[in-house]
């Protein structure tokens, strides 16, 4: 009987270890389950995230105003005496290829407001004349010849000379004549006159093409048809810029950048003659 009874707690036993092999198998896995998904989760934690690009302004660089020497007539002297221009600019972008757009020539490179054009920007170099024009030609050959007056004559070339080499840019377009690759947005016809100077990625148009609705920044809303090509729109503080709204995608509804792609600090002297 003692022999039967240490037979079936033996049979018991035994029994019951195979009943609980298979719960121990199964937290086994949960457990090693669960190990795993908190490695996984840990080493995503451990892993840096890319950081978004911010665009900034670099610099300073400088670049030639034109490839060639421009001459202006001056006042005075009945027009007899001309001066000979070769100025450079000290100026800060969000890409040092900018300017190499305007001014043409180099190799091009990727990226929007900063990809060389092969031929400089024939509206550009057609201001650029004007202005220099405007600005030399009420100068007399005294004045030119004056230090002192010169470095103002600088100055004023500066302030004139700066919306040409950096004029309002919409989107990712590298001039007032190229639309916004996403929303089809251009800048206006009157865009020179615009009086809005803020820097382009610290701005942007915010545009709802459904409602046919635009404003700048926190300003005002403007209504628009759909078939404007100088849309005024204006800032909180008054400040206007220019838009064509002719190519704006229909679909579209978001913020678009707007603004300037960099600053010119001064002007140099490379070349002056007075003849």
């Amino acid at each position: 009987m003692a022999t039967e009874d240490a037979d079936k707690g033996e049979s018991k036993t035994a029994a019951a270890s195979v009943d609980h092999a298979p719960a121990r198998k199964k937290t086994m896995f949960i457990g090693l389950a669960l190990c795993c998904a908190l490695g996984a989760g840990l080493a995503a934690v451990a892993i840096p995230k890319k950081a978004a690009h911010k665009h900034v302004l670099e610099g300073p660089f400088v670049a030639q105003l034109s490839k060639e020497n421009l001459q202006v007539n001056l006042a005075g002297e009945n027009g007899k005496r001309y001066l000979v221009l070769g100025l450079n600019a000290e100026y800060f972008a969000y890409a040092e290829s900018y300017v190499a757009a305007r001014l043409g020539g180099g190799a091009a490179s990727s990226g929007g407001h900063g990809d060389a054009a092969a031929a400089a920007d024939p509206l550009y170099t057609a201001m650029l004349k004007d202005t220099l024009i405007r600005v030399a030609g009420r100068k007399t050959r005294e004045q030119v010849e004056d230090p002192v007056q010169m470095e103002a004559f600088l100055m004023e070339v500066r302030a004139a000379v700066e919306p040409l080499l950096f004029p309002v840019c919409i989107g990712d377009s590298s001039s007032p004549q190229v639309a916004d690759t996403l929303s089809g947005l251009l800048a206006g016809e009157s865009v020179m006159e615009s009086t809005f100077r803020g820097f382009l990625h610290e701005h942007a148009l915010r545009v709802d093409a459904g409602h046919k609705t635009i404003r700048l920044d926190d300003g005002p809303e403007t209504s628009f048809k759909g078939e404007e090509r100088d849309l005024r729109v204006s800032s909180s503080d008054g400040a206007t810029v220019f838009v064509n709204v002719v190519r704006l995608d229909p679909g579209f509804t978001g913020d678009v950048a707007v603004g300037v792609a960099g600053r010119v600090r001064r002007i140099y002297r490379q070349q002056v003659l007075v003849q």
